[in-house]
């Protein structure tokens, strides 16, 4: 009996492209979490995996490699690796949101750094900001008022830290947070 009876062409598609992004090693890990059926059964695959990920080929052709492997399992063996793939799911989840909580800490550290210069008693400090802004959009604007056929690339460039500066400073006006 195939074990396409027991999942669907899209579910062992998905199961495919999770098991190649996770990597061997992840597989056999996560595998061993389920006992000794589902270890054999992952390490079967974390194998094979291994071997088609050698080859240079595109993802999507390995991918193609793993389904056809996947679809060679029995349905018990299928449903296994479901298992297997709703673990790998759970920690890449969890690796995104460790991710996204670091971006957003190294902002947050830095919108503090701004505030902290604006609202220094040293008149250099506080202006360095604004000005640096200022001299910003006038260079933008002289560069593409003057020049013929200006470059957006270099435009945008030379607006982007007065467009970080303005766009920062109206965001924190809107939440309250301005000095």
């Amino acid at each position: 009996m195939r074990s396409t009876a027991v999942m669907d062409p899209f579910t062992i598609f998905g199961l495919a492209k999770t098991l190649l992004s996770a990597g061997p090693t992840l597989i056999k890990t996560v595998g061993g979490m389920f006992g000794d059926s589902a270890s054999e059964t992952a390490v079967r695959m974390a194998n094979k995996i291994e071997q088609i990920d050698k080859s240079i080929a595109p993802f999507e052709v390995k991918q193609k490699h793993v389904v056809n492997e996947l679809n060679k399992l029995s349905p018990q063996e299928l449903e296994r690796m479901g298992k297997v793939q709703v673990e790998l799911a759970k920690i890449e989840a969890e690796r995104e949101a460790r991710q996204l909580e670091h971006e957003e800490t190294i902002f947050e550290s830095g919108q503090q750094t701004i505030r902290a210069g604006d609202k220094s008693s040293h008149w250099f400090v506080a202006l360095t900001r604004p000005l640096l802004a200022l001299i910003s959009a006038c260079s933008a604007s002289y560069y593409v008022i003057s020049n013929p056929k200006p470059d957006m690339v270099i435009a945008g460039f030379l607006i982007g830290l007065a467009a970080t500066y303005m766009g920062s400073r109206y965001k924190e006006k809107t939440m309250g947070i301005a000095s």
